[in-house]
C-alpha cells in the first residue's frame, strides 16, 4: 500500500478510492479483479485511482498520467520523481509495459506492504534494465525471469546489468514479494542476493577521514561560532528580517523619490540614480526605465509594482538616499549593507551546519529534513542532559528505520540547532505552506535544495581553516591509516566534503572507544551492522596507534579506566555492606557470601576489591571488563550485544550483569504498560505485542523485587492473558 510521508494525506487518499460511482471500494471491486484478469484492453481503460478531491488520476493506459502522478500522491515531496514508461526514450513493448504497470498498481493500492513513492520509482527504474535482455531473447514477459536465466546472464555477461550492486536485487525481489494477485506467473521462488550467483556486493565508495589536526581545529572553530551565535540567538531574527526587507525598504524609498520633485531637476529630466554595472543589472534597469516612462503620472503603488517586477540595480553610491536605516548591530557584528548581512548569515549558517553534522554524524539529506517544530528535544537520564536531534525522513520503510529519525548530540549540537532555528524561522514565515527547514537568503526566500546544505558547510570549513588546510606529515600518516589505498601529496590542500564528517564521526568514536558498534548503528539508523562497520573501517588500526602515543588520547583512556573502576568499586562496596545488587552476577556473588563461614572482605580474602587501584589494575590489564547497558545496568562480557535497545529479560539473570538501580527498569515497565493499554484501546493488540509487554513488565518487576524496592504489580487485563501461551503447555 502506498505510504506517503504525510499520514493524514494517505488516509484522505485511500478514502477517495471508496464510494466511487456504484462501487463501495474502487480498488477492491474494480481494480483488483481487472489486475488479476490481465485483460490489457479493459485495464488500460480503467482509472489509476482518484485524487483526494475525487478527480481521476488518469487512465492506466495513459503514460503521461503516470508521469504526473507524484504531486497527487506526495504533494509535499522535496524531490521530483517521474514514473517514466519509456526505456531510454524508446517505447516499451506493450505486454512488458503493462506488466510493469500492474506491479506498480499492486504496490500502490493492494499490497500488504508499505511502499513510498520513491520505492515505486526505484522499482520501475531498475526493472526496466531487464527489458532489453528479455527482448533480445525473443521474450516479452516478466514471467520469463527465473534463477537459471539470471544466472546465465551473470555468467555470460549477456547484459549491462551490474549484478554486484544491491539495486537490481531489490527490484527483482519486489516481483517475488508482490507475486500474489499479478496476472502473470513470477518465476522466482525466493528472494535473491548476490551470493546466490557467487558474487559479492561491491563496497560502497569510502570517504576519507578528516585528519585529527584538521578535525580538532574544525570542532574548536565551529564551537566558537556556535557559542557566539547562541548567546545572541534571540537577536538573530533581526538579521533575517534585515535581509528579507532590504529590497522592500529600498523600493519604497525609491518610489517616494520618483514621485517627488527631487527626481526632476530644473531641466525636467529624470535623475534615475540606478546602476548598470553588470550585464544582468543593466538589462533589468533599462526594462524598468522603459516601463516607467510608458506610464502617465504613476503613483507610488504603481512604481512599487514595477520595481518588484523588474528589480533594477541600485549602487552603493545612491542607495543611502532611499534606504536610510542600513546599519544593524547584533552583539559584536555590525552590518551596513545587504551583502554584509548575507555574508554573516552564510557564515553562521555554515558553521552551525558543520558543527551539527560533526556532532551527530547526520547525512546531508537527514540534516536537510530537520523537524521544524521539535527538531531538538532534551531528556534527563541519571542527572545528565541528553540532547536528541529529530529529522523527518520519507525515504524510510516500515520495519527497518523509523520515519522520524533521532540523533543524540552534545550541548554544542543543541546550540547549533537553536541558532539554525533562529536564522531560518523568519524566512519560513514568508512561505507558510513550506515544510522545509532551510530557506534562501536571496530572491523569493523559498526553500533551498539539498545540495545547498553541503555547499554552505563546505564553504565555511574552507574559509575558517584557511592555510591550515595544507597537509602536513602528521596528516598524511592519519590519512594512510584510515585508508591505505589512498595517496595524498605533502603540502597540497585537503579537499573536504560534508559526508566526511559522518565517516570521521564513526571512525573517531570507535577509534577512541567512545561508543560501540550497536550504538553507532542506532545513531546512523543503519539496517545492517555491515554498513556501520564500513563507516568505521580501519578504526581498530587507529586504536593501536593511539594507544602508543602519549597524547590527549591517553588521558581519555585513563579517565575511562578510572570511571569503570569507580563503578566496580561502588558495586563491591554495596556487596560488602550486604546491600542488594541484582543481575545474575550480583546475585551469584551475594549467594557465595552466604555459603562461606568467613566475611570475604574483612578476612582479607577479597579486601583488595574495596580499593580503587585494585580495579584500575584489573581493567588496565584487561582482566576485567565493564560497559553500561543502561542506567544502573552494567555488563562484564566483552561479547555482549546489548549496548542499545535493551531487552530487560536478558539482564535479569544474566551471569555477566550487575544491576544497582531500578530507574531504567521502572521507566521500561511504565512504558510497556502504556503501550499495552494503548494497543487494547485501539484494537491493535496482537499475540506478539501482548507477550512483549508481559515480558518487559515481568522482567522490570523482578529487578525491582531483587533490589528490595516496593512496587504495585501491574495487573494484566484479560485481553492480554488470553493471548499468552500458558507456561508448560505442550501440544
Amino acid at each position: 500500500m502506498i505510504k506517503p510521508f504525510d499520514l493524514e494525506h494517505q488516509n484522505k487518499l485511500l478514502k477517495a478510492q471508496q464510494n466511487v460511482g456504484v462501487h463501495a471500494n474502487y480498488l477492491i471491486d474494480v481494480l483488483k479483479p481487472a489486475i488479476e484478469c490481465g485483460d490489457w484492453e479493459e485495464l488500460e481503460a480503467l482509472e489509476i485511482g482518484f485524487t483526494v478531491t475525487g478527480e481521476s488520476l488518469g487512465k492506466v493506459g495513459d503514460d503521461e498520467a503516470w508521469r504526473n502522478l507524484q504531486p497527487y500522491i506526495e504533494p509535499q515531496a522535496k524531490k521530483t520523481l517521474t514514473l517514466d514508461f519509456t526505456n531510454d526514450g524508446r517505447v516499451i513493448e506493450r505486454n512488458l509495459k503493462n506488466e510493469l504497470k500492474v506491479l506498480l498498481l499492486k504496490m500502490m493500492w493492494l499490497s500488504p506492504h508499505d511502499h513510498s513513492f520513491a520505492t515505486l520509482y526505484e522499482t520501475l527504474t531498475d526493472l526496466k534494465k531487464i527489458i532489453n535482455p528479455l527482448l533480445n531473447e525473443g521474450l516479452n514477459t516478466l514471467s520469463a525471469l527465473n534463477f537459471d536465466r539470471l544466472e546465465t546472464w551473470v555468467l555470460t555477461g549477456f547484459t549491462d546489468i551490474d549484478f554486484e550492486r544491491d539495486k537490481i536485487y531489490c527490484a527483482l525481489n519486489r516481483l517475488y514479494v508482490e507475486a500474489k494477485g499479478l496476472p502473470f506467473e513470477v518465476g522466482l521462488n525466493k528472494k535473491l542476493n548476490a551470493s546466490d550467483f557467487g558474487l559479492t556486493i561491491k563496497e560502497a565508495k569510502q570517504y576519507t577521514v578528516i585528519p585529527q589536526r584538521l578535525y580538532y581545529v574544525g570542532l574548536q572553530k565551529s564551537e566558537d561560532v556556535i557559542n557566539e551565535a547562541y548567546a545572541l540567538r534571540h537577536e538573530l531574527e533581526q538579521l533575517a528580517d534585515y535581509i528579507t526587507t532590504y529590497s522592500e525598504k529600498t523600493y519604497a524609498g525609491y518610489a517616494k523619490y520618483l514621485v517627488s520633485d527631487e527626481s526632476r531637476p530644473k531641466d525636467g529630466k529624470i535623475k534615475w540614480c540606478l546602476g548598470k554595472t553588470t550585464k544582468g543589472g543593466k538589462k533589468r534597469t533599462l526594462a524598468f526605465q522603459q516601463a516607467f516612462t510608458a506610464l502617465h503620472s504613476p503613483n507610488e503603488d504603481e512604481i512599487l509594482t514595477l520595481l518588484h517586477h523588474h528589480k533594477p540595480e541600485f549602487t552603493s553610491l545612491y542607495i543611502d538616499n532611499f534606504h536610510t536605516e542600513r546599519e544593524l548591530t547584533i552583539g559584536q557584528w555590525t552590518i551596513t549593507n545587504l551583502s554584509g548581512a548575507q555574508v554573516l548569515f552564510t557564515t553562521l549558517n555554515g558553521g552551525c551546519l558543520w558543527g551539527l553534522m560533526a556532532r551527530t554524524g547526520m547525512r546531508g539529506d537527514e540534516l536537510y529534513n530537520l523537524n521544524t517544530a521539535q527538531g531538538c528535544t532534551e531528556e534527563i537520564i541519571e542527572r545528565q542532559n541528553i540532547y536528541v536531534i529529530h529529522a523527518d525522513l520519507s525515504k524510510t520503510t516500515k520495519g527497518s528505520q523509523s520515519i522520524q529519525d533521532e540523533f543524540v548530540t552534545t550541548e554544542i549540537g543543541m546550540k547549533a540547532y537553536e541558532v539554525l532555528q533562529a536564522l531560518h524561522t523568519p524566512l519560513r514565515k514568508r512561505h507558510p505552506s513550506s515544510q522545509s527547514f532551510f530557506h534562501k537568503i536571496r530572491g523569493d526566500f523559498s526553500e533551498v535544495g539539498k545540495a545547498t546544505i553541503g555547499q554552505h558547510s563546505k564553504a565555511w570549513f574552507k574559509d575558517a581553516m584557511g592555510e591550515e588546510l595544507t597537509l602536513t606529515n602528521e596528516d598524511l600518516i592519519d590519512l594512510k591509516v584510515s585508508d591505505p589505498n589512498l595517496s595524498f601529496e605533502l603540502g597540497s590542500n585537503y579537499e573536504f566534503t560534508p559526508h566526511q564528517l559522518r565517516r570521521s564521526f564513526a571512525y573517531y568514536l570507535i577509534g577512541y572507544e567512545l561508543c560501540n558498534y550497536p550504538q553507532l548503528k542506532q545513531q546512523f539508523s543503519h539496517v545492517s551492522m555491515a554498513m556501520t562497520r564500513h563507516y568505521a573501517k580501519n578504526a581498530s588500526k587507529f586504536q593501536k596507534i593511539r594507544q602508543k602515543k602519549k597524547t590527549l588520547a591517553n588521558e581519555i583512556d585513563e579517565e575511562r579506566i578510572d570511571q569503570k573502576a569507580r563503578v566496580y568499586l561502588s558495586i563491591y562496596e554495596k556487596l560488602a555492606n550486604k546491600e542488594r545488587v541484582a543481575g545474575g552476577k550480583g546475585k551469584e556473588f551475594a549467594k557465595s557470601m552466604t555459603k562461606t563461614n568467613r566475611n570475604l572482605f574483612r578476612d582479607k580474602v577479597d579486601n583488595d576489591m574495596l580499593s580503587l587501584n585494585y580495579w584500575k589494575k584489573q581493567i588496565r590489564n584487561q582482566n576485567r571488563h565493564l560497559h553500561a547497558v543502561a542506567p544502573g545496568i552494567y555488563c562484564t562480557s566483552t561479547t555482549c550485544g546489548l549496548r542499545t535497545l535493551v531487552n530487560l529479560i536478558e539482564c535479569v539473570d544474566c551471569k555477566n550483569d550487575y544491576i544497582v538501580d531500578t530507574v531504567f527498569a521502572e521507566a521500561k515497565r511504565k512504558e510497556a504498560e502504556i503501550h499495552m493499554l494503548y494497543d487494547i484501546e485501539n484494537n491493535e493488540l496482537t499475540p506478539q505485542t501482548a507477550s512483549e509487554s508481559y515480558i518487559k513488565i515481568q522482567a522490570a518487576e523482578r529487578i525491582m523485587g531483587d533490589l528490595g524496592i516496593d512496587y504495585e504489580p501491574v495487573v494484566f487485563p484479560n485481553e492480554v492473558r488470553e493471548l499468552l501461551i500458558p507456561f508448560g503447555v505442550v501440544s
